[in-house]
């Protein structure tokens, strides 16, 4: 199959499990509050963020080695392979014994943390053991899915941990509606991960039956693999900057404000992550697309491959971003109640974050392709940028100053530096190129948007009675804005322009495929 024929399969497989996984969980979501309470999510949103905080000791060695494979995998070097995955394998068994090493000594630190809480403190230890074994096997058993990812096969893992995810959440549901007991709750979250590992690492021998699970790691291929050690501790600190900047946040708000806001904030991050997640789902497998494009090497096709998915993300990002911001406020009124509305404020700061992070995305993806992570510092400055102001503006404006320190930070290091590093350091073209397009696409979001302004009055803008209305009335005027905002970027966009050129072939050739069956 051709790099767009994978880079389409992998987004539409993932895309649908991932809509399955939203539905089943806003269901969830609305069972788990009323019979678990919003001091219980608020401690286990802030668990999981401590854990984020322990599995920092892996941060790099996944894209590291996801860039390493590129290009074995473009000259189908098998030895190669094994020894890459064989070394993430012997690196991960050693984070998995400090991350367990490291959860064993912070759960010391429990009734000292989390002694203004009511929930038992017996089941808060239960529940972070149970997400730290989920991790650790990870760590152990399932590494060799990045060859999965890196092979544009990522549709496999989708499948498999997607099915397992939806299973547990359901079970979930009817273990409390029916017993009323939380711990039973949480022996679900232990046992899932041991499901999931089982059918993958089944389904990768069938993959690659040559694939070697026991590889041994000598001295040798440990010299050998010296360079890419190297780019792991680079990639290393770039991570702890995407921590700090996402993964505190509910720590700052759980440590200065209460347990009860982390789950208020977790409602609508939990909606606009799911947002975030079905977004990207249309854009899997394009990392290990743009990873074989640039081991081609030809200039002049990955900057036109850039302003391709430079327009698309804008596409998506922008038509998300405008019905997050008129319809998010209606749904959780809906779905949990006024009680759980933040203000207009804190959801606009939200939608930024979210746009920033959508429209990253190509200059992440081309960075990791080239493996352009010298720039160590600039993590590093993110990360103390994040910190300081969201602790002082904490202070100052509540759960709205910690998203005006993130997206402050953001602003400063990967919307202004980032973009530079690339043009500068892998493309070698002026950085002027890349803002005379992303400024451009600005225009065209901001045109579409005012265009769309008189169209919108044109429905009704009454508050929906049920949650099926304000869904319909979204999918209507989402699909107006998606109708404008196409005209707009086929008109003006040559980014856009080449996109059609290039899937308009493709659908014509298969809609022949299908007629003739």
């Amino acid at each position: 199959m051709s790099r767009l024929s994978l880079t389409l399969k992998n987004g539409w497989i993932a895309l649908v499990f991932q809509l399955a996984y939203v539905v089943v969980q806003f269901f969830a979501r609305n069972i788990f509050l009323e019979n678990l309470g919003d001091e219980f999510l608020g401690v286990e949103g802030t668990l999981r963020s401590m854990l984020m905080f322990l599995n920092l000791s892996e941060l790099g060695i996944g894209a590291a080695v996801g860039f390493s494979l590129y290009k074995p995998i473009f000259e189908n070097d098998r030895e190669k392979i094994n020894e890459i995955i064989g070394y993430l394998g012997y690196l991960y068994k050693k984070i998995g014994l400090f991350v367990l090493i490291s959860g064993c000594t912070l759960i010391l630190f429990f009734p000292l943390l989390f002694k203004e809480t009511d929930t038992s403190l017996s089941i808060i230890i239960y529940l972070f053991f149970s997400l730290i074994v989920g991790n650790l096997i990870n760590y152990f058993f399932t590494y060799h899915m990045f060859l999965l990812e890196a092979d544009q096969k990522s549709y496999v893992n989708v499948k498999i941990y997607q099915t397992i995810h939806i299973s547990k959440l359901i079970v979930q549901c009817l273990v409390l509606l029916y017993f009323k007991s939380i711990t039973l709750w949480v022996t679900l979250e232990l046992l899932a991960p041991f499901i999931g590992v089982f059918i993958l690492r089944k389904k990768i021998k069938k993959i690659y039956p040559w694939l070697i699970f026991n590889f041994k790691t000598n001295q040798e291929v440990k010299e050998r693999n010296k360079p890419l050690l190297k780019k792991i501790k680079q990639i290393s600190f770039h991570k702890l900057g995407s921590f700090v900047t996402t993964g505190t946040d509910n720590i700052v708000i759980f440590a200065l404000i209460n347990p009860a806001a982390v789950a208020f904030v977790g409602n609508y991050q939990m909606v606009m992550g799911n947002i975030n997640i079905l977004v990207n789902k249309l854009f899997d497998g394009t990392n290990a697309s743009v990873g074989n494009l640039v081991a081609e090497n030809d200039i002049k096709n990955m900057l036109k491959v850039f302003w391709e998915m430079m327009a698309l993300r804008f596409y998506f990002a922008g038509t998300t971003l405008l019905l997050m911001y008129i319809g998010l406020d209606d749904f959780i009124i809906l779905w949990l109640g006024e009680k759980y509305l933040l203000t207009n404020s804190v959801l606009a700061a939200l939608v930024i974050i979210f746009f920033i992070f959508q429209t990253r995305q190509p200059v992440d993806s081309f960075k990791q392709a080239y493996g352009l992570y010298d720039d160590i510092w600039s993590p590093v400055v993110q990360s103390i940028i994040n910190l300081v102001f969201s602790i002082f503006f904490v202070i100052k404006y509540g759960i709205l100053g910690v998203f005006i320190g993130t997206i402050i930070s953001q602003f400063i290091v990967v919307m202004l530096w980032r973009p530079y590093y690339l043009f500068a350091k892998g493309f070698k073209v002026s950085t002027a190129v890349y803002w005379k397009g992303f400024i451009q696409h600005l225009i065209y979001l901001s045109f579409a948007s005012g265009l769309f302004y008189f169209i919108f009055h044109l429905f009704d803008t009454e508050m929906s009675s049920s949650i099926f209305i304000l869904i319909y009335k979204l999918t209507k005027l989402g699909i107006v804005f998606l109708l404008v905002y196409f005209m707009v970027l086929r008109l003006f966009s040559k980014g856009f322009k080449n996109l059609i050129n290039r899937f308009y072939p493709l659908i014509k050739k298969k809609l022949k495929k299908n007629h003739k069956h």
